[in-house]
């Protein structure tokens, strides 16, 4: 994701959404298709928000997560995802400063996901 120059001065939904996006292939996928695994870029657009707020903010990361669709007990990959994007954020904040006051793993459970149904799991705990 590359910032596309807005400005930043009148935030707003719709205008704080100018970048330019792209997959590599070569970058870790999970279950869905659209979720590959970036810690790098968590740390990135933190740091893109501290800088284009000019650190007024504290930031709340609300959502943030991994699926699969085996659905196994023995979740490496989901431990190697939270392991690396955790790791970037205390990165971000003690070498960065950007002032990251919480985050939330996506999800406790696995739920119903609006376009897969029960095909793929998002939870930290598993359910059949």
């Amino acid at each position: 994701v590359y910032p596309g120059g807005e400005d930043s001065s009148n935030p707003a939904y719709f205008t704080d959404d100018d970048v330019i996006t792209y997959q590599d292939e070569t970058w870790y996928a999970a279950g869905s298709s659209w979720l590959k695994v970036t810690p790098w870029g968590l740390r990135r657009v933190l740091n893109w928000i501290n800088t284009a707020y000019g650190g007024k903010y504290d930031i709340y990361v609300t959502e943030n997560g991994f699926s699969d669709k085996l659905g196994n007990l023995d979740d490496l990959q989901r431990v190697y995802f939270y392991k690396h994007y955790i790791n970037q954020m205390l990165r971000a904040v003690v070498e960065d400063g950007v002032p990251l006051k919480g985050y939330f793993a996506w999800s406790l459970l696995d739920n119903f996901e609006w376009g897969n149904g029960y095909t793929e799991k998002f939870g930290l705990h598993y359910v059949n």
